[in-house]
């Protein structure tokens, strides 16, 4: 299947968001970091914003995006509702913020992690289809929350180094925790693709009119394999997945996020583009069984 970059950039850029809300929600319930609040928020904003835009040119008649949300059930409806509430939410937390000089209240710090996981549940959850076996899988959910987790606080490790330095500790933990749980996620999901390309494998071949030997599995063989092996194992699995967590652990030993965590950001980034882009790739349809 063709690569959408524009759904690419939209999935990553919202979780990079969310993770990035999240995380300052996860030090405001500890009581850190509040002047690292506002400029975390900021970039939160900004990502959300970014991904939005991206979405766009997925669109061939963009002016016609709203003829889309007219069900409740439609994936792309649930995502919006989701964003305008988490906007909402970010509103609100801003509020409060300057109210209480970068303090935020408990319910709403709580709020602002629930939002975000939700955000991540629904993004993913539109891709997931029975039609396409390497997609149908809760992992991918839990990769794209993977995703999030080094994201954000990694965004909120270097802000801290720039702006609030008492807070290091706290989000150097995040940070490193967080990598982890991402490579785990990662990987957890690329052998997830790997079994489900075998699915199909045994099916052979079906009648369509127009193409009536092509082979129903297209060509698509396991991702560690075929034409997109050297994304899985470069992309995905060292600069995804082993390069951040080896990043994030040298940031949390030496203290030096602003270099440690650029490296982290640049590689969790790439590597979720990369996890993306073996996701359309393995993305046969099985349309014909449904």
């Amino acid at each position: 299947m063709e690569i959408q970059w524009p759904l690419a950039l939209f999935t990553t850029f919202l979780a990079w968001s969310a993770g990035t809300f999240a995380a300052q929600g996860v030090l405001a319930l500890k009581g850190k970091g509040e002047r690292a609040q506002f400029p975390l928020l900021v970039i939160a904003a900004v990502m959300l914003a970014v991904g939005g835009i991206a979405v766009f040119f997925h669109l061939e008649h963009w002016e016609r995006i709203f003829n889309g949300f007219g069900h409740l059930s439609s994936g792309i409806t649930q995502e919006l509702i989701v964003i305008v509430i988490m906007a909402i939410i970010g509103i609100v937390y801003f509020a409060m913020m300057r109210r209480n000089e970068g303090k935020v209240p408990t319910w709403c710090a709580v709020a602002a992690i629930v939002v975000s996981v939700a955000l991540i549940i629904v993004m993913a959850h539109s891709y997931m289809m029975p039609a396409r076996p390497v997609w149908n899988s809760p992992l991918w959910i839990v990769a794209v929350l993977g995703n999030a987790c080094v994201l954000g606080p990694v965004t909120a490790a270097v802000v801290c180094s720039l702006v609030d330095a008492e807070a290091k500790s706290e989000v150097a933990m995040m940070s490193l925790i967080g990598s982890a749980v991402n490579a785990v996620t990662t990987v957890a999901y690329a052998v997830a693709m790997h079994l489900a390309s075998e699915t199909p494998a045994t099916v052979d071949y079906y009648h369509d009119p127009t193409h009536p030997t092509q082979s129903i599995v297209g060509g698509t063989v396991s991702p560690f394999l075929g034409d997109a092996a050297a994304i899985m194992w470069v992309g995905v699995i060292v600069i995804g997945a082993l390069v951040p967590l080896v990043a994030a652990f040298m940031g949390k030993k030496t203290g030096t996020w602003r270099v440690w965590g650029a490296v982290t950001l640049v590689a969790a980034f790439i590597g979720a583009l990369c996890l993306r882009a073996v996701f359309y790739d393995a993305g046969v349809s099985m349309f014909m069984f449904f």
